[in-house]
């Protein structure tokens, strides 16, 4: 502070120089009373263009990036069996509300779901392999770098239950898998294992590194997506709840429903036994999408009783045809004609269940043999 002589020879405005202080110091206020004294507050030399780290009139405390977003269908979820919407996933640090919209382009986007909280995603840093299905995989694991809430093991009871499921993005689908156990392994990395694969009639197919997995450990965000638009690619984009559905922090994809919920599972025990002429008895179960888990009665199957049956050689198609029943007869004349030199190696047939409003479902897959 300037002594009192040097304080009566100033004036609020004036720029001075104090010892010991480098730079300049703006004269903000001056107090005449017994003991003369002035408040000072240091010069800014900001050149323009230049950054001094200080915020400056109309800065805000927006967001920095876009959020983390996937648009999702998956098969019936336990305990949300009756919503087969599709699922928006919405991710951000630090997080604040979010809302989706969409539309068939720009102009025409629509708010379809507001997101309160953060989803819980990760991503894959390694090859998950192909696993067995119907009982506990205790061969693979998942090893996974998270983002969000932190995993935690459970009993099997709480998993047969329908905890600790995750969607694991494949190349072209997604598989819900479960996990018993979770460890930390390193820096946000946990390694999942005791797993059931394949659940909810999802494919086993395996998924690579950096695939990314949802945690669905809460309630998934459901979005308003009618049936009129399955089969129809919509533009998505997810951005700050308040904000416009675009610019600097939105997210954006295209998305096309097309109704997973409704999806037939593929067929169960698809069985083939020669037959005395040399044909092939077919027979399979069709399975129940929703409460098809039960102890006491007899479970219903999903959908109608029509089956398509298709016959393949390697890659290629030699045969196919359409049933209503629980099984089929595979002819020996039919067989002749299709591998007129005998079975092939990769001889299989494959059987899937017919589903209104999505069509042919996921096939079973046995082998010829003679």
């Amino acid at each position: 502070m300037p002594g009192p002589v040097d304080t009566l020879a100033l004036e609020p405005g004036d720029t001075v120089a104090v010892e010991g202080r480098s730079g300049g110091w703006r004269v903000t206020r001056l107090d005449m009373n017994e003991m003369p004294s002035a408040v000072l507050e240091p010069v800014s030399t900001v050149v323009i263009g230049e950054d001094d780290g200080r915020p400056s009139p109309g800065e805000g405390a927006g967001v920095s990036g876009a959020p983390f977003f996937r648009m999702i269908e998956l098969p019936p979820l336990i305990g949300s069996e009756d919503d087969g919407r599709p699922i928006a996933v919405v991710a951000f640090d630090p997080w604040r509300p979010m809302r989706v919209f969409a539309g068939a382009e720009a102009a025409s986007l629509a708010a379809r779901c507001e997101v309160s909280q953060p989803a819980t995603v990760g991503v894959l840093v390694e090859v998950l392999p192909v696993g067995a299905r119907h009982r506990w995989d205790d061969v693979n694991a998942l090893l996974v770098r998270v983002e969000g809430r932190a995993p935690e093991s459970r009993s099997d009871t709480a998993v047969f239950a329908g905890g600790n499921t995750g969607a694991v993005e494949t190349a072209g689908d997604w598989e819900l898998v479960q996990f018993r156990s979770s460890t930390l392994v390193g820096d946000g990395v946990w390694r999942l294992t005791g797993l059931l694969r394949g659940q909810q009639g999802t494919a086993v197919t395996g998924a690579s590194g950096g695939a990314v997995v949802v945690f669905l450990d809460t309630v998934p965000i459901r979005t308003d997506s009618p049936r009129a638009e399955r089969a129809l690619p919509l533009l998505w984009r997810a951005g700050p709840a308040g904000g416009p559905a675009g610019g600097i922090g939105v997210s954006e994809l295209g998305f096309t429903a097309l109704g997973i919920h409704e999806r037939p599972w593929s067929p169960a025990h698809l069985r083939t036994v020669v037959r005395t002429d040399g044909g092939f008895d077919l027979d399979w179960i069709a399975r129940a999408r929703i409460d098809g888990d039960r102890w006491d009665g007899e479970a219903l199957a999903s959908g109608s009783s029509r089956f398509r049956v298709r016959v393949l050689n390697g890659a290629v198609v030699v045969r196919a045809f359409e049933v209503e029943a629980y099984a089929a007869t595979y002819t020996a004349g039919d067989l002749v004609a299709d591998f007129p030199g005998g079975l092939d190696v990769g001889a299989r047939v494959s059987v899937a269940q017919w589903g209104e409003g999505y069509g042919w479902g996921q096939e079973a897959v046995a082998m010829l043999t003679g």
